[in-house]
């Protein structure tokens, strides 16, 4: 539901020397409908809520940012308006002009599909592959230089410390969810999977015999290959 203070900041038309304020956002909402599901993981649909996720923008503004026509961004903003994913914070008035400002209904959006309603759909997935878009936009902009670390580590871990690893992860993403936005600054993004590794990864046949073993797999005692982080 879209909070009373939202909805009369919208009905009211801003004077253009008044600025539009960011709105508090709820810190999540819950995605239950394949209406909204289909309206989220369209590619221009996603990047739209990524630009309104921190800044009220009007459609023209948008399609600057994108590089998109202003007719196509306001149609995909009826969509999200209609999924209950974006909603009107503000009008305003420019050189006589009504400008209409979007921002999403929430910070994060969670998922609880029913299964009639979830079928062959993975969340996880679709989060996955439009987080690798987003980390691709931003290699392009930046480059290497902007990660403070990488690598893909793999560790075997007793169930609780998983628990613990996978308890430490939620709580990052929450203390990040419920930081309080600095106008001034940039905008981050955050993605991070905690997973059980896949089957091939776990236990190899340890019954194998010694003379199986492959002599150029073997290595010297003093010898230190290179490590890699993978």
């Amino acid at each position: 539901m879209v909070r009373r203070d939202v909805e009369s900041d919208a009905e009211a038309v801003l004077p253009a020397d008044v600025p539009v304020r960011m709105p508090n956002l709820p810190y999540r909402r819950v995605i239950t409908t394949l209406e909204q599901v289909k309206a989220i993981y369209d590619p221009t649909r996603s990047r739209i809520l990524g630009i309104i996720q921190n800044q009220p923008a009007t459609a023209k503004q948008i399609s600057k940012a994108l590089n998109m026509p202003p007719g196509t961004v306001g149609y995909h903003l009826q969509v999200l308006e209609s999924a209950g994913l974006a909603q009107i914070v503000a009008r305003r008035l420019i050189r006589g002009i009504v400008a209409t400002y979007y921002t999403r209904t929430a910070r994060i959006f969670q998922y609880d599909l029913p299964p009639e309603v979830a079928g062959q759909f993975s969340a996880t997935m679709e989060i996955m592959i439009h987080a690798r878009g987003e980390l691709a936009d931003a290699l392009a902009d930046y480059g290497e230089g902007m990660f403070g670390r990488d690598g893909f580590p793999h560790v075997r871990l007793s169930p609780e410390r998983a628990a613990y690893y996978q308890r430490k992860m939620d709580e990052l993403m929450d203390e990040m969810i419920q930081e309080t936005p600095d106008q001034s600054g940039d905008v981050y993004g955050f993605f991070g999977a905690f997973f059980l590794s896949p089957r091939y990864m776990q236990q190899v046949d340890s019954a194998a015999s010694a003379d199986e073993t492959n002599p150029e797999d073997s290595h010297p005692a003093d010898a230190h290959p290179e490590r890699h982080d993978a």
